[in-house]
């Protein structure tokens, strides 16, 4: 699943006057290089569902996930490496002071977690994928928030908006950490289901 990201603004709306540069990048790659740094590969892949766990032994097929749980895993695993390449982006657009690329990472970020929100209810229904669903809810809303708030105050020209919506998005990378070390794991699953629906 790819994510299109708009081209930004005109240069002339892109002024942010009321700041130092300096200082206001230095804030940006600060708050993102906290929230990107913790995110790493999973332990826990290849693991089984955790509501199969302990009759793993007992019986080798694992219990069926509703289809749109399978798809829902597949499509926010998918969606994983976008996230972070958003947050990439975002703080090497940071470190260029190139407030074109800011609102162009930002507005992609905002479009795609928006378009990623209803397989949140998708992961609720099923007791095996509810706690993730929770961890999602938990940073998403940030995430999309913060994003929103970046881009329309790059547009504005607002410095304590800019620096608000790094904030905000800062928190939501931070929050999705932990999910980066489980949705490989969950994908791998979610594979395993959908080969079940074929028998």
């Amino acid at each position: 699943m790819t994510f299109r990201r708009v081209a930004g603004p005109s240069p002339r709306t892109v002024a942010l006057p009321t700041a130092s540069p300096v200082l206001l990048v230095g804030l940006l790659l600060a708050f993102f290089a906290v929230a990107c740094g913790s995110a790493g590969p999973s332990a826990s892949v290849g693991q089984p569902a955790p509501s199969g766990s302990a009759a793993a032994g007992a019986n080798p097929t694992p219990p069926r996930w509703p289809g749109t749980t399978v798809l829902a895993v597949i499509a926010l695993g998918a969606a994983d490496g976008e996230i972070r390449k958003a947050g990439d982006d975002l703080q090497a657009a940071a470190a260029k002071q190139d407030l074109k690329a800011m609102w162009g990472a930002a507005d992609g970020l905002a479009r795609m977690i928006d378009g990623l929100m209803p397989n949140l209810e998708r992961l609720e229904v099923y007791a095996g994928t509810s706690s993730i669903a929770a961890q999602y809810r938990a940073s998403f809303p940030d995430l999309a928030a913060g994003a929103k708030l970046l881009r329309d105050s790059i547009t504005k020209g607002d410095s304590a908006g800019v620096v608000a919506g790094s904030q905000q998005i800062a928190r939501g990378l931070a929050a999705y950490a932990p999910i980066r070390r489980e949705i490989a794991g969950l994908v791998e699953q979610a594979i395993v289901q959908q080969r079940l629906y074929l028998k």
